[in-house]
């Protein structure tokens, strides 16, 4: 079964047509056009609807023509713009995109007219939200004369392809205009019309994945969702385990929630369709931050050469790997364009000394401050809600374009972090969501099984010259294993049995063929056997788990502490995307170092290393390296006791325990 999902992005409109039986994206084309947003004054950001609509048509005549047999087409697009429509479906004025700034403008000598709207209709409505701009236009007789309701241009665009009359929206898009009550599962229309602002003007809210109507083709046309979900609907394929952070032209961390969950301070609550609440923090610089410290450098480089520049980004990785260290000191706070909770904060600059004020530590600075400025939401989010996550999702064009800024999200986060399959995973959601639209889906919760990852080729390997690996494979016709390939551990071949309730085991057929998969979760468990289950829990737990392991349990009898020797080669035991038993422990400790820091001081330096921050050890019995291979008191030995030497490279056992929380300065296991 085939759909199509279209994506009205600011600056680029893309379609592209997804094959659910295959799980993969079969065409994609993109339409950039020049529809720059524009405007007379400097907070002003406008777009031609109708140059869009011709965009959007010769995308989807391409992709039909290519693929006549699709089932139906989802939209999603650009949030918190709208445009106003007449009673015949055409739009009457331009598409004030999410950027404008006129609901940021002052009001009066106190509030600017998004925080007038939010104090008369007690929702929080930030510039650049539909309704902000709508009181704007209203209190200045902007609004059309002949507009009879208002919408997202994504609505728009499934209206004139359905050749509809009014606009219809759902849970995700009107939330993202403003005043939206979870509560009503609509806008709060009293409270808008005691503000002043006609319902009317409003468009009815229908479920997510409504059918609009028909194109010209007869293929189906399905509401549009916010860009915000269909990223996350198209991306994660564990949504309750997982983060999404998407890095494009803003940036936003997204994590889904039950619903009635509190809000969480500087974070937005927005509907998921299918139910749930997404968190969502947003920080509106994101990818134009680093665009913006590509602009400076190009200036310099044309004041200097007198020619325009070209390939500045090229020129920006260059610096970031010719400065491995980072930025040293050197901190940029990145809210070039303010925040959405106050518009007028600016960017700024610390920590400058002699030494780290270069254009490479320049580089990581600015990249830092555009993380960090979204793991502020995650720490907040872990102050309030108490949830810990098992993996990062990382979406949107800067993190694609950017190893380095890839590798600091990995750095501050310390989790698994793998990229999304598709480029286009905005237009994957969309897709998705008509597949839910027609039926062919049960439920939006199971669009997360279509959806696959990138395998990160990101490693940190500490590795003896090739001379002398070629010198001991000459004296001994030996060579180092190599490590087996290493697995993504987003949804592991025993949490899906798991779900399945299904015994925790292979077939011989499957055995003959590949490893058996140990997941292990730092903290957590190892496979089947968890912290916190009881002794009798072990016991029953580890009946197909044939692998030698030891467990300490507390004073209330609940296991503190699990660990599992060598299973050998039959088995994968898997963190993060390593194999904690194959690989070599001098390259394992430095990636998973990249994760959280290991302890500097544990009591057999090389032998033991405990990561207190993950609650994962890892033994072996020496701390032999490589190099220590190449001495001649390993190569005097008999080829067999050498063999037998080469497994001290490897970690002995794995073991996880009961993170210790700090509570009014006392300790408490558990």
């Amino acid at each position: 079964m085939k759909f199509i999902g279209l994506d009205i992005g600011t600056t680029s409109i893309s379609g592209l047509v997804y094959d659910l039986e295959q799980r993969t994206v079969l065409h994609t084309l993109s339409d950039e056009g020049g529809n720059t947003p524009t405007g007379s004054a400097e907070w002003e950001r406008l777009q031609d609807p109708e140059i869009i609509i011709l965009q959007v048509e010769d995308i989807l005549e391409q992709l039909v023509s290519w693929e006549p047999d699709v089932s139906g087409i989802g939209l999603t697009g650009q949030m918190h713009g709208i445009l106003y429509v007449n009673r015949n479906g055409q739009h009457v004025s331009p598409l004030y995109t999410w950027q404008d700034g006129r609901g940021g403008l002052p009001c009066d000598a106190s509030l600017s007219y998004a925080q007038k709207l939010s104090e008369s209709t007690s929702y929080p409505v930030a510039p650049g939200y539909g309704l902000a701009t709508h009181y704007y236009n209203l209190l200045h007789d902007l609004v059309p004369n002949d507009a009879s309701s208002f919408c997202t241009i994504a609505d728009y665009v499934a209206l004139r392809l359905a050749g509809c009359d009014v606009p219809r929206i759902d849970a995700t898009q009107a939330a993202a205009i403003g005043c939206y009550s979870f509560l009503l599962n609509d806008f709060d229309r009293t409270a808008l019309a005691e503000a002043g602002i006609d319902p009317k003007v409003l468009p009815p809210v229908v479920p997510s994945g409504t059918v609009v109507g028909l194109t010209s083709h007869g293929i189906p046309v399905y509401t549009s969702l916010g860009d915000n979900q269909a990223s996350f609907l198209g991306s994660v394929p564990a949504p309750d385990r997982s983060l999404l952070l998407n890095i494009g032209t803003g940036s936003q961390l997204s994590v889904l929630l039950p619903e009635g969950m509190e809000q969480v301070d500087g974070m937005e609550m927005r509907p998921y369709p299918g139910g749930g609440v997404l968190m969502v923090g947003a920080a509106l610089s994101g990818g134009k931050s680093y665009a913006l410290l590509e602009h400076f450098f190009r200036q310099i480089i044309e004041a200097y050469t007198g020619e325009a520049a070209e390939e500045v980004y090229g020129i920006m990785d260059r610096l970031l790997k010719d400065n491995p260290a980072g930025s040293q000191g050197l901190t940029v706070h990145s809210q070039f364009l303010g925040t959405r909770s106050n518009p007028s904060t600016r960017g700024s600059m610390e920590g400058i000394s002699l030494d780290n004020f270069t254009p490479g530590k320049l580089a990581h600075a600015f990249l830092e401050g555009m993380v960090d400025e979204l793991h502020v939401f995650y720490t907040a989010l872990g102050m309030k809600t108490g949830r810990t996550y098992d993996y990062i999702v990382g979406s949107g064009n800067a993190l694609r374009a950017n190893t380095v800024l890839c590798a600091k999200v990995r750095s501050a986060f310390r989790l698994p972090f793998s990229l999304s399959s598709s480029q286009e995973e905005a237009a994957v959601g969309a897709a998705l969501c008509a597949a839910v639209g027609s039926g062919y889906l049960s439920s939006f919760r199971e669009a997360g099984e279509y959806i696959t990852l990138e395998q990160s080729n990101q490693t940190c390997e500490v590795e003896i010259s090739s001379k002398d690996k070629l010198r001991l494979m000459d004296k001994y016709g030996l060579s180092a294993p190599e490590p087996r390939e290493s697995v993504i551990p987003l949804i592991s071949d025993a949490e899906e049995a798991e779900r399945a309730e299904l015994p925790y085991t292979q077939s011989a057929d499957s055995m003959e063929s590949a490893p058996r998969l140990i997941p292990v979760l730092p903290g957590q468990s190892i496979g089947p056997l968890r912290l916190g289950m009881t002794e009798a829990e072990i016991a029953k737990a580890s009946a197909d788990f044939p692998i030698f392991y030891k467990v300490e349990y507390n004073g209330a009898g609940a296991a503190i502490f699990i660990e599992i020797a060598n299973p050998g080669e039959e088995w994968t035991c898997s963190f993060g995307g390593s194999d904690l038993f194959a690989t070599m422990a001098e390259k394992l400790v430095v990636i998973l170092d990249q994760l959280s820091p290991y302890d500097r001081n544990p009591a057999e330096t090389g032998c033991t290393y405990t990561f207190p921050q993950l609650g994962l050890t890892l033994w072996r019995s020496d701390g032999l390296s490589e190099a220590d291979l190449l001495t001649e008191e390993y190569l005097s030995l008999p080829p067999d006791i050498y063999e037998d030497e080469k497994r001290l490279l490897y970690f002995e056992s794995v073991s996880v325990f009961v993170l210790l929380k700090e509570d009014n300065d006392e300790t408490d296991a558990f």
